[in-house]
């Protein structure tokens, strides 16, 4: 039986925080699991456009631009179509958590930092049952 193939794209401008992610996603026998990193918003709206991903796991708070900023335009411009969103990040607020809720992009969830790696591996291989 072949396993489902998910492209993911992390969104971050920590690179050890997008190494570790890659290495979390990468360590499980369920997917294949095609990642792709951007240090910025600017790099991963090319990245969206380019790849098409599933998931999307996205840093709340970068420079320039933030995770929100991201999933603005991506919904403008309807590139988020089939992506399901992960926000990780330190801020995992309830106030953070409604706004992001509130933007209504694809399926939204909020995962703090620093992240237990079984939760996000479940997470991922949850979300890939609903693609």
């Amino acid at each position: 039986m072949t396993k489902p193939t998910m492209k993911i794209l992390i969104i971050d401008d920590d690179v050890s925080i997008r190494e570790a992610v890659r290495l979390t996603v990468e360590e499980q026998d369920f997917l294949n699991i095609e990642v792709t990193e951007s240090a910025d918003v600017a790099s991963g709206i090319q990245q969206m456009k380019a790849i098409k991903p599933d998931i999307v796991i996205l840093d709340l708070h970068m420079p320039d631009k933030t995770g929100f900023d991201f999933m603005n335009i991506v919904q403008k411009n309807k590139l988020l179509a089939k992506a399901k969103v992960i926000m990780l990040t330190a801020d995992d607020t309830l106030g953070n958590l409604f706004k992001a809720e509130h933007k209504g992009i694809g399926a939204y969830h909020f995962l703090g930092k620093p992240f237990n790696i079984s939760e996000l591996q479940a997470l991922v291989l949850n979300l890939s049952l609903l693609s």
